[in-house]
Formats: structure tokens, sequence, C-alpha cells
């Protein structure tokens, strides 16, 4: 811990899950992370979110949500090995399907399905592996060399390597709008770093794995909950 108010911390935990939790979703989000591992993805797990990272990036969730079922249809459900024996129907069929820059989202997540083939899922599979850690919280820390490997995949970058690398099981923080957003608030730098330092200092405090406060609070964020107090301990209107 540093220099931050603990008290701080734990008044917006509380409120996050206060606004949260009664939400289905959001629910089903916290169990879902909190079963994850990087041990238990499969291959065609690996590519339905590396496809969804690319299909959101520049684009919002819900427009995605729209036509998500059709692009799982088009890509074979994520078996790679059947999209890349048939690049030229899913190329096809997948620029039929309506949704913002379309064309190079397609052409990545068509990249993504060659490399699972050309590289085969198990040495993909023990590059995400390598190296993996767990801290006395069980979180499941991500060796340096997984989130380079992430970050040369066709149109991941900074932002998407850490949304992939939480969605396959490891505790990673998202630098998103919504919390490069709310870490500030609590004296956080608004970067990569200050994220990850946010979620994991309310980890400690809290008990729950970083990936689990990340969803948590990307939620309370997302529907507006009212995270604004006054500290009883420092003061500080937040």
């Amino acid at each position: 811990m540093n220099e931050h108010c603990f008290c701080c911390l734990l008044m917006l935990w509380a409120r996050a899950l206060r606004g949260t939790l009664a939400n289905p979703q959001v629910i089903s989000d916290v169990l879902m992370q909190r079963d994850r591992h990087p041990s238990k993805v499969s291959g065609k797990d690996f590519f339905r979110e590396c496809a969804w990272a690319i299909y959101t990036t520049r684009t919002s969730k819900g427009a995605v949500d729209k036509v998500w079922t059709e692009v799982e249809r088009v890509f074979y459900h994520w078996d790679y090995e059947l999209v890349c024996r048939n690049v030229g129907k899913v190329r096809s069929a997948a620029l039929n399907i309506g949704i913002r820059f379309r064309v190079r989202k397609v052409e990545a997540t068509i990249a993504v399905a060659q490399k699972l083939h050309d590289d085969g899922w198990a040495g993909i599979r023990e590059q995400l592996i390598y190296g993996l850690k767990v801290d006395s919280q069980g979180n499941i820390i991500p060796d340096e060399s997984v989130i380079k490997f992430l970050d040369r995949l066709p149109m991941v970058g900074r932002a998407n390597r850490r949304y992939i690398s939480k969605n396959i099981g490891y505790d990673v923080a998202k630098p998103d709008e919504h919390l490069t957003s709310l870490g500030p608030r609590f004296g956080y730098a608004g970067d990569e770093g200050g994220v990850q330092q946010f979620a994991t200092e309310i980890s400690q405090l809290v008990g729950e794995r970083i990936s689990v406060v990340d969803t948590v609070l990307w939620w309370a964020d997302k529907l507006k909950t009212n995270l604004s107090f006054t500290c009883p301990a420092c003061g500080r209107q937040r």
C-alpha cells in the first residue's frame, strides 16, 4: 500500500457493490472472473477473446453485441482450422456484417486464425502460461513475455493486450475509459500502470482477485452508480 486512503478505497468498493450486484449480468461476470485461469483456455476460447477485443476496438460493446451472433456463425464458432480452410467464404460473409471498420476487423480476425493454424495451439498455449505466477491473494500475474506476445497480434496493441489477458484468466485491470477516469479521483494515474495499482490495492483490502475488482468497478461506472462520498477518515470529497 502507499499514501492512498484505505478508507476511501473501502467506501468506493462498498458503493460499487451496492450499485451493481443486483444486476444479473454483473453477477454472471463476477462468477466467471473468479473461475477463469489461463490453463483452462482452449484455442477456440483464445480465438473468441481476440476477436471480441478486435471487434470492440473503436466500436461500442452495444453495437458489437447486436451483430455478435452473426460474427460467431461466420467464423465457424471460433473453429480457426475451419476458418483457414474457408478464408474466402469467411471474408465475404464477414464483410457483409454491418459494423464500423469492418474491413480491418475482418482481416485482423482472419490473421489471428491463421496464426493459430500456423503456430499450433499447443505452442501458443505454452507462451501464454509461461512464467505464470500466483500471489498471496490468488491473483494470477502474467509474465511480461505474455503481454509482449499479445501486443504483436493484429489490431491488439496496448489496451487490448490487457483486455485479452484478463479474459483468459490473468489478473490485470483494463485501462479503458471507465477505470482511467475513476482512478484519478482517488489519486491514481490515469494510465495502464495507475489503473493496475488502483485495482491491486483494492484487491489487497477486500480479498478479491484484481480481475473481479476491475469487473465490479467497470460495471459500477458503466451503470452510472453514484460513487461520490465524503471520506470519514481523510475528509476528502470523492
